[in-house]
């Protein structure tokens, strides 16, 4: 029998863990800063490298507008070094926040962290946890398979509750 505790995610109504970050370009954002501003909806990703995480941040930025009326803003996470984001980012422009977690502490407080994912170790299991300005999540998804995402209309008509 292990003693490790399980890698548990926030739940809807629990408070989200705080933290500060950086950009590929060396900029820090702390998620208390932008609570500040209205709602942050925070979406893991295993790595610009992955044709499914590109796809993810496709999808964000193509629903970035309809988020921000809203007054939410967008923070996606990775586990992967700066350079090898800041190499994609200068190919493919984005108007989305990509935040390094290089340390993956962000991961393991989120409970997203996945040890082994084939083909590589140590990324963010993709997952979105909608957060309120008082700091709470409102909206919760960790992906069982790594080919999968949060519904963004989900997301949408979460954030009209809050």
């Amino acid at each position: 029998m292990s003693n490790k505790k399980p890698n548990l995610h926030p739940i809807v109504g629990s408070p989200a863990p705080d933290f500060d970050l950086r950009t590929p370009f060396g900029v820090v954002v702390r998620l208390t800063d932008c609570l500040r501003e209205g709602p942050v909806l925070i979406d893991f990703i295993r790595g610009t490298w992955d044709p499914d995480a590109r796809r993810r941040l496709k999808a964000l930025g193509e629903a970035r507008e309809r988020l921000q009326e809203r007054k939410a803003r967008i923070l996606v996470v990775t586990c992967e070094r700066s350079s090898t984001a800041m190499a994609y980012l200068q190919e493919h422009p984005s108007p989305l926040r990509l935040l390094i977690d290089p340390t993956r502490d962000v991961a393991r407080r989120y409970g997203v962290l996945q040890r082994f994912s084939f083909p590589v170790w140590n990324v963010a299991r993709p997952s979105s946890f909608l957060v309120d300005r008082c700091g709470f999540v409102r909206y919760s998804f960790v992906a069982r398979l790594q080919i999968h995402s949060a519904d963004l209309e989900d997301v949408r008509k979460a954030l009209e509750k809050i």
